[in-house]
């Protein structure tokens, strides 16, 4: 694809794609799949409900839970809403989630009621009198739980929004969209701002580099909750209109598994996780040549690592280099390059 000039904030992206390929799959998780059409209402009824409770341009909308398509919807419904998303790491101590949400002021959160062990119900209830700035809790969960005029479920505010007319804000391409911790080469968070323009050109110029079209799936497996996830997993499908499936979290079994069955052709991590498949007895049992390409990034790629990667798993595995301040992508390698400057370098700039 072509890096375009015309579309430059995060919802219109997807609206266009929503548009042009309505009844195609974009979402798939576990046996479930959304259809962009089906995804856009969806988010659309949530943005509709959050904009009942108040919540407007600006607002800081926090997610904390793994990769789950409640994810990809309340990220969708904050992109319609002009909210700025502020994705947590589900395994943030109580500690790290107070500074967090107190320095952003984070005005809702959408958060998982259970995760690996972790009661997020009871933890952001003990929260509230420490966060005079949190005025809602959104929870995910099958249970049927006690809710009071301050948490809601995330189902009951999809179906409650449906019909509602959203009053539309006026986004600019330089408004914040998300904000994005990170520790750097500190002990301690600090928020990086991304606009959607920044992030939405990152990520077409990214999907331009790794040369998808909407004929595309990717295997998302890193996390939604940092720059790799959000960036380059999520919005490339969005830009590309092309196809995403979630895995909670990485596991190479489940990885492996979700090759064979779902068939994608794009699959991005970092080194650790490309070892970890590649050392894997099941790996030589798994039909892998659906994959043709994917961004690793990270941390360093020896040349070795890079080569075996292209041979046994895809071959149009890129090498890139990005940080969160940079949303990410900074630079990439091409298939165009030489074998060396393309086992043995982070390629050229972005642009």
């Amino acid at each position: 694809m072509e890096v375009r000039s015309d579309i430059s904030g995060v919802f219109a992206a997807f609206y266009a794609q929503r548009e042009k390929r309505p009844d195609d799959i974009f979402l798939r998780y576990r046996d479930n799949s959304w259809t962009w059409a089906e995804a856009a209402s969806q988010a659309h009824a949530l943005a509709c409900s959050f904009q009942d409770l108040g919540i407007e341009k600006g607002d800081r909308v926090a997610i904390t839970m793994p990769n789950w398509p409640e994810f990809v919807l309340t990220v969708i419904a904050a992109a319609e809403l002009g909210a700025v998303v502020v994705p947590l790491n589900p395994a943030y101590s109580a500690r790290d989630l107070q500074f967090v949400l107190r320095n952003t002021e984070a005005a809702l959160v959408v958060t998982a009621e259970r995760y690996a062990g972790v009661e997020y119900l009871e933890l952001f209830e003990s929260l509230f009198s420490e966060l005079p700035g949190l005025q809602y809790l959104v929870t995910v969960g099958d249970e049927d739980l006690w809710y009071d005029d301050r948490i809601f479920q995330f189902e009951d505010l999809v179906s409650a929004g449906r019909g509602h007319a959203l009053i539309p804000p006026d986004i600019d391409p330089a408004d914040p969209f998300a904000i994005l911790f990170t520790a750097g080469t500190s002990t301690k968070y600090k928020g990086v701002v991304q606009s959607h323009e920044s992030l939405v050109w990152t990520a077409m110029a990214t999907a331009s580099g790794l040369g998808m079209t909407e004929s595309d799936r990717t295997l998302c497996n890193v996390p939604l909750f940092n720059i790799f996830g959000l960036g380059v997993a999520l919005l490339t499908a969005i830009v590309t209109g092309s196809g995403l499936v979630l895995q909670e979290s990485f596991d190479v079994i489940k990885t492996l598994e979700l090759i064979a069955a779902e068939k994608p052709t794009v699959l991005h991590g970092v080194p650790t996780m490309f070892v970890m498949l590649l050392r894997d007895p099941a790996i030589d049992a798994t039909d892998l040549s659906s994959l043709r390409a994917g961004l690793i990034a990270g941390a360093p790629v020896s040349p070795a690592l890079a080569h075996e990667i292209r041979a046994r798993i895809m071959p149009d595995l890129e090498i890139a280099y990005g940080l969160t301040e940079t949303a990410p992508t900074v630079s990439m390698t091409s298939p165009k390059d030489g074998i060396e400057r393309r086992s043995a370098t982070v390629g050229r700039p972005l642009g």
